[in-house]
């Protein structure tokens, strides 16, 4: 049986209909599917050893920060991992505007929080230990080590006495790679961020002005201001610092409704 031209005709019309709905259909649900603006950021950190969770307690302490007025630079979060060893890159710096991840490099602990592993933390003048917690960054100064980065502790009785302690971000020779190759582990600082010299004037250059970094180690998961669930309330975070003002392509409300 031969089918005519007319009837052809409508059939190829309808099966281009359908396949015109299908994929209205199909871009519509792609469009209205949400979006994980921190897809790339989640895969690239976690490849690099730093786990959901603690990219979860870091977002937690960077709302709060930012909840308490505390935070002039809202587009970068800084994370360091004091549970990972020091001859491992334990460093992130995250552009939370753009999504990606702008640096990860080595960072050293104090000379009493241990040697490869960091054990041991202290908010007290003279010990010589990390503290962990949430920071934001200060003014930049130089120093005896160069050109360095102030860092002002937030959290009362885990990292209050930061400046007190003249506790800085600075360059230093015993986080070079060749230091750390030689000797299996990086050097250890009175308590300082210390990093690889050739890593700092860049490091510094995205941090400084008020920016959060967020310091983990065993005592963070006791911390209330960091372990919880992450909350939707990003717009309301958002609309709280802008005045009511809401643009969708601020880091904030981008970064917090990824989630």
């Amino acid at each position: 049986m031969q089918i005519g031209v007319p009837v052809m005709k409508k059939l190829l019309g309808a099966l281009t209909s359908l396949i015109l709905a299908g994929l209205v259909v199909i871009g519509g649900f792609m469009f209205f599917q949400p979006t994980d603006n921190l897809k790339e950021i989640k895969r690239v950190t976690a490849d690099d050893g730093l786990s959901p969770r603690l990219l979860t307690y870091a977002i937690n302490g960077y709302r709060w920060a930012v909840r308490n007025g505390t935070v002039a630079d809202t587009a970068v979060l800084t994370i360091v991992d004091f549970n990972r060893p020091s001859n491992e890159k334990r460093l992130w710096v995250i552009d939370l505007k753009n999504d990606h991840v702008l640096m990860h490099i080595d960072v050293a602990q104090g000379k009493n929080t241990g040697k490869l592993y960091a054990t041991r933390f202290s908010n007290r003048p003279g010990s010589d230990e990390s503290s962990t917690g949430v920071y934001t960054t200060a003014s930049v100064f130089e120093g005896e080590h160069g050109e360095s980065l102030h860092v002002k502790g937030l959290e009362k009785g885990i990292n209050s006495n930061a400046a007190s302690r003249a506790i800085e971000i600075h360059p230093a020779w015993y986080v070079t790679h060749a230091f750390i190759k030689d000797h299996g582990y990086a050097g250890r600082s009175w308590g300082c961020f210390a990093v690889n010299p050739k890593d700092a004037d860049k490091f510094i250059g995205y941090i400084k002005g008020g920016s959060v970094l967020f310091a983990y180690g065993a005592p963070e998961k006791y911390d209330l201001r960091v372990n919880h669930p992450l909350s939707k309330s990003g717009e309301e975070i958002y609309t709280a610092i802008m005045g009511g003002k809401i643009e969708e392509k601020d880091p904030v409300i981008r970064f917090f409704q990824s989630f």
